[in-house]
């Protein structure tokens, strides 16, 4: 009988040890989160983004920086057979396009009618080290450009090589020393895998077009979409191409997702609600896009 007690007091110990371990870890990410939102929220008014109130919606997030900043997402609807990933911040000195995906969050969190059968996932900022850092900046914390990062088959053989040679040594697209090296980039693959999408639509800024990548068995069609989209919000389609260890590369290419980039006219922050207007009725035409079954 003594050793049942010992054994029944031993385990009641440990279980009180385990159990605050367990809760404080939650609450310690729950506290990082939010001192992670009042940040963005404190950058947001800088900017003037004063219609932004990122702790007002329910982020989740997976891994942080180097710099302990949560990759947040937010999930809207649950339909899988209709799956969208937007990406924005990918560039931390492209500073518009966190605006717009942040805007976007609050309209469709807002608008749930436009949810009906569809899953969206919404990352507005996938590279919150550069974003924070003063003055902001295009890679991230370890100096890499995280649209360089991504592990395609061509990534060995031309990623240094192609930087070198192209791009002169240029520090702001430095895709690291090993494919899928940075937190940041594994958090998209992540997403990716998580969520299955049929599109992507990753922003940057300040190139102003849109690009595409994807099935070729879809190209006609969808083209022949972009191309009216194009001309309603008069901005250029141009196919830009991919690059080693690029998303459109690594998802459109290789994985045969249809991959859309919207390159933003500029990177001034105060643009944000002039672009947000232009291309709101692109956004839910994409959201609405049937992508033919593969």
């Amino acid at each position: 009988m003594q050793i049942i007690h010992k054994f029944v007091f031993t385990l009641c110990v440990a279980i009180c040890l385990i159990i605050p371990t367990k809760a404080f870890g939650i609450q310690a990410a729950d506290q990082d989160l939010k001192k992670y939102l009042n940040a963005l929220e404190m950058k947001c008014i800088e900017y003037g983004w004063t219609d932004i109130k990122p702790q007002k919606l329910p982020w989740q997030f997976y891994r942080t920086t180097r710099n302990k900043h949560p990759l947040i997402f937010l999930q809207l609807g649950s339909s899988g057979k209709n799956s969208n990933i937007f990406l924005g911040g990918i560039h931390g000195d492209e500073l518009p396009t966190v605006y717009l995906l942040l805007k976007l969050a609050h309209y469709l969190e807002t608008n749930p009618q436009l949810l009906k059968d569809k899953c969206i996932v919404i990352a507005p900022l996938v590279n919150p080290d550069g974003f924070f850092a003063m003055p902001s900046m295009r890679v991230n914390a370890n100096g890499i450009d995280i649209n360089r990062n991504f592990p395609t088959k061509d990534w060995n053989a031309k990623a240094l090589t192609q930087w070198k040679r192209d791009y002169k040594r240029n520090r702001r697209y430095y895709p690291g020393i090993k494919s899928g090296s940075e937190q940041e980039t594994l958090f998209q693959i992540a997403l990716i895998r998580r969520y299955r999408p049929q599109k992507i639509l990753s922003m940057h800024s300040p190139l102003s077009f849109y690009d595409f990548d994807g099935p070729s068995a879809n190209l006609d069609s969808l083209e022949k979409w972009l191309d009216i989209i194009s001309r309603e919000t008069n901005h250029p389609l141009k196919k830009y191409g991919f690059f080693p260890g690029s998303l459109g590369n690594y998802a459109g290419h290789e994985r045969n997702i249809f991959t859309l980039t919207l390159e933003l006219s500029s990177s001034d922050p105060h643009m944000g609600t002039a672009f947000f207007q232009k291309f709101q009725p692109a956004i839910l035409k994409f959201l609405n896009l049937s992508i033919p079954a593969r």
